[in-house]
């Protein structure tokens, strides 16, 4: 690639972080240049860019403490300094700081194109671009249209997937292969290639009449509610690609905490009466507090979720990349699967976004993958 913007569209395990990394520290240690590294969140680029770069200095046997700036999140290496930043779409500044020679935006659909605009133009030498292509953004519409004095385009895109990194581990690449018959999943994070989305509805899935007995049992999720809104808990199953869910529970008016002699029945008092195994995990909406406190206080094995910026529409992605299956008894996880729908844009183009409130019984289920999937590959 040898135009300066350089837009790396790839899919799950292509190696695309590593290799930008590899180039970005080789360019650092040759040149005297100021690089910038930027994406969403710090949780992001904690958990991407820098972990990336700081695993190549683990490798090549260099002291990452020594060179990188905790406070200040700068590495120095050789007369190069490498910054390492999170942007908002709400700040003002955004972009405006001093001019650098390299900018690399990690995790490009997650940043808004007023922003990444303001830091390209204020970049002198080379442009990296890198993001799963899970629908068309800035990438695809804005870039190509930048030109130089001369009227010639500024860009090229190159599209890489698993195949061609000879260092994706064997289990990635057989997650990802078993993925083959979900089709849109497999055509943005199997292929590499833009997603689209047939149809409105968010998630797809079939009854099952029981949980297959070879299936792993694996955490449950508890979404709490106000009412209208109700509590609702589900178990969940796994499978190879197959993810089988089954309706606990789902009722309005439970009482947060559990008070002697009160006539509403509470969470717990629900929890029992369903004979919950008390050691099993169950991952909860972090935001009720007072229920997961109580629940603790009863024995039960709860744990919030963790929310940082973006975590829904990253969760809606880890859920939709599972075959889903549902009992028949899940009459309101069959309703919220059928209910809630992408948003449509006023030229009638499907938009990637939710369109209104996150069905209960889905928000517990989405709990349930957000944490089971943590310590697997990254399927963003």
């Amino acid at each position: 690639m040898t135009k300066k913007i350089k837009v790396v569209q790839g899919s799950q395990g292509a190696g695309k972080n590593v290799s930008i990394a590899q180039i970005l520290m080789e360019e650092a240690n040759a040149n005297k240049y100021l690089i910038t590294v930027m994406t969403d969140t710090y949780d992001n680029l904690k958990d991407g860019a820098i972990k990336d770069f700081k695993n190549q200095f683990d490798d090549a046997g260099l002291d990452w403490d020594k060179c990188y700036n905790k406070s200040s999140h700068d590495l120095i290496i050789g007369q190069s300094e490498i910054q390492f930043r999170y942007i908002s779409d709400v700040k003002k500044s955004a972009g405006k700081s001093k001019r650098r020679d390299i900018l690399y935006i990690n995790e490009a659909n997650k940043i808004g194109w007023e922003v990444a605009s303001t830091y390209i133009g204020r970049t002198h030498n080379t442009v990296y671009i890198d993001y799963n292509p899970d629908y068309e953004f800035w990438a695809h519409t804005e870039v190509p249209k930048l030109k130089d004095k001369d009227g010639n385009s500024i860009s090229e895109q190159i599209i890489v997937t698993y195949l061609d990194n000879e260092m994706c581990p064997e289990s990635e690449v057989n997650y990802i292969e078993s993925r083959r018959d979900n089709v849109e999943w497999f055509r943005v994070y199997g292929l590499g290639q833009t997603g689209y989305y047939s149809e409105r509805r968010i998630y797809n899935y079939n009854f099952i009449d029981k949980i297959p007995q070879d299936a792993q049992r694996i955490e449950s999720g508890l979404d709490f509610g106000v009412s209208p809104d109700p509590t609702i808990l589900i178990d969940a199953w796994k499978k190879d690609n197959n993810l089988y869910l089954d309706e606990v529970f789902c009722l309005n008016n439970l009482m947060p905490e559990k008070i002697q002699g009160a006539e509403r029945m509470s969470i717990v008092d629900q929890m029992d009466l369903t004979d919950h195994m008390k050691g099993h995990l169950i991952i909860a909406d972090s935001a009720g507090a007072t229920e997961i406190r109580d629940l603790k206080k009863h024995r039960y094995n709860v744990r919030g979720v963790k929310k940082f910026s973006g975590s829904v529409i990253i969760g809606i992605n880890k859920l939709r990349g599972y075959r889903i299956w549902i009992t028949k008894r899940s009459i309101n996880l069959k309703k919220g699967f059928e209910s809630w729908f992408f948003k449509v844009d006023k030229n009638g183009k499907i938009v990637p976004e939710p369109d209104g409130h996150e069905p209960d019984g889905l928000a517990a289920a989405r709990y349930i993958i957000m944490e089971h999937d943590k310590n697997r590959a990254k399927v963003y």
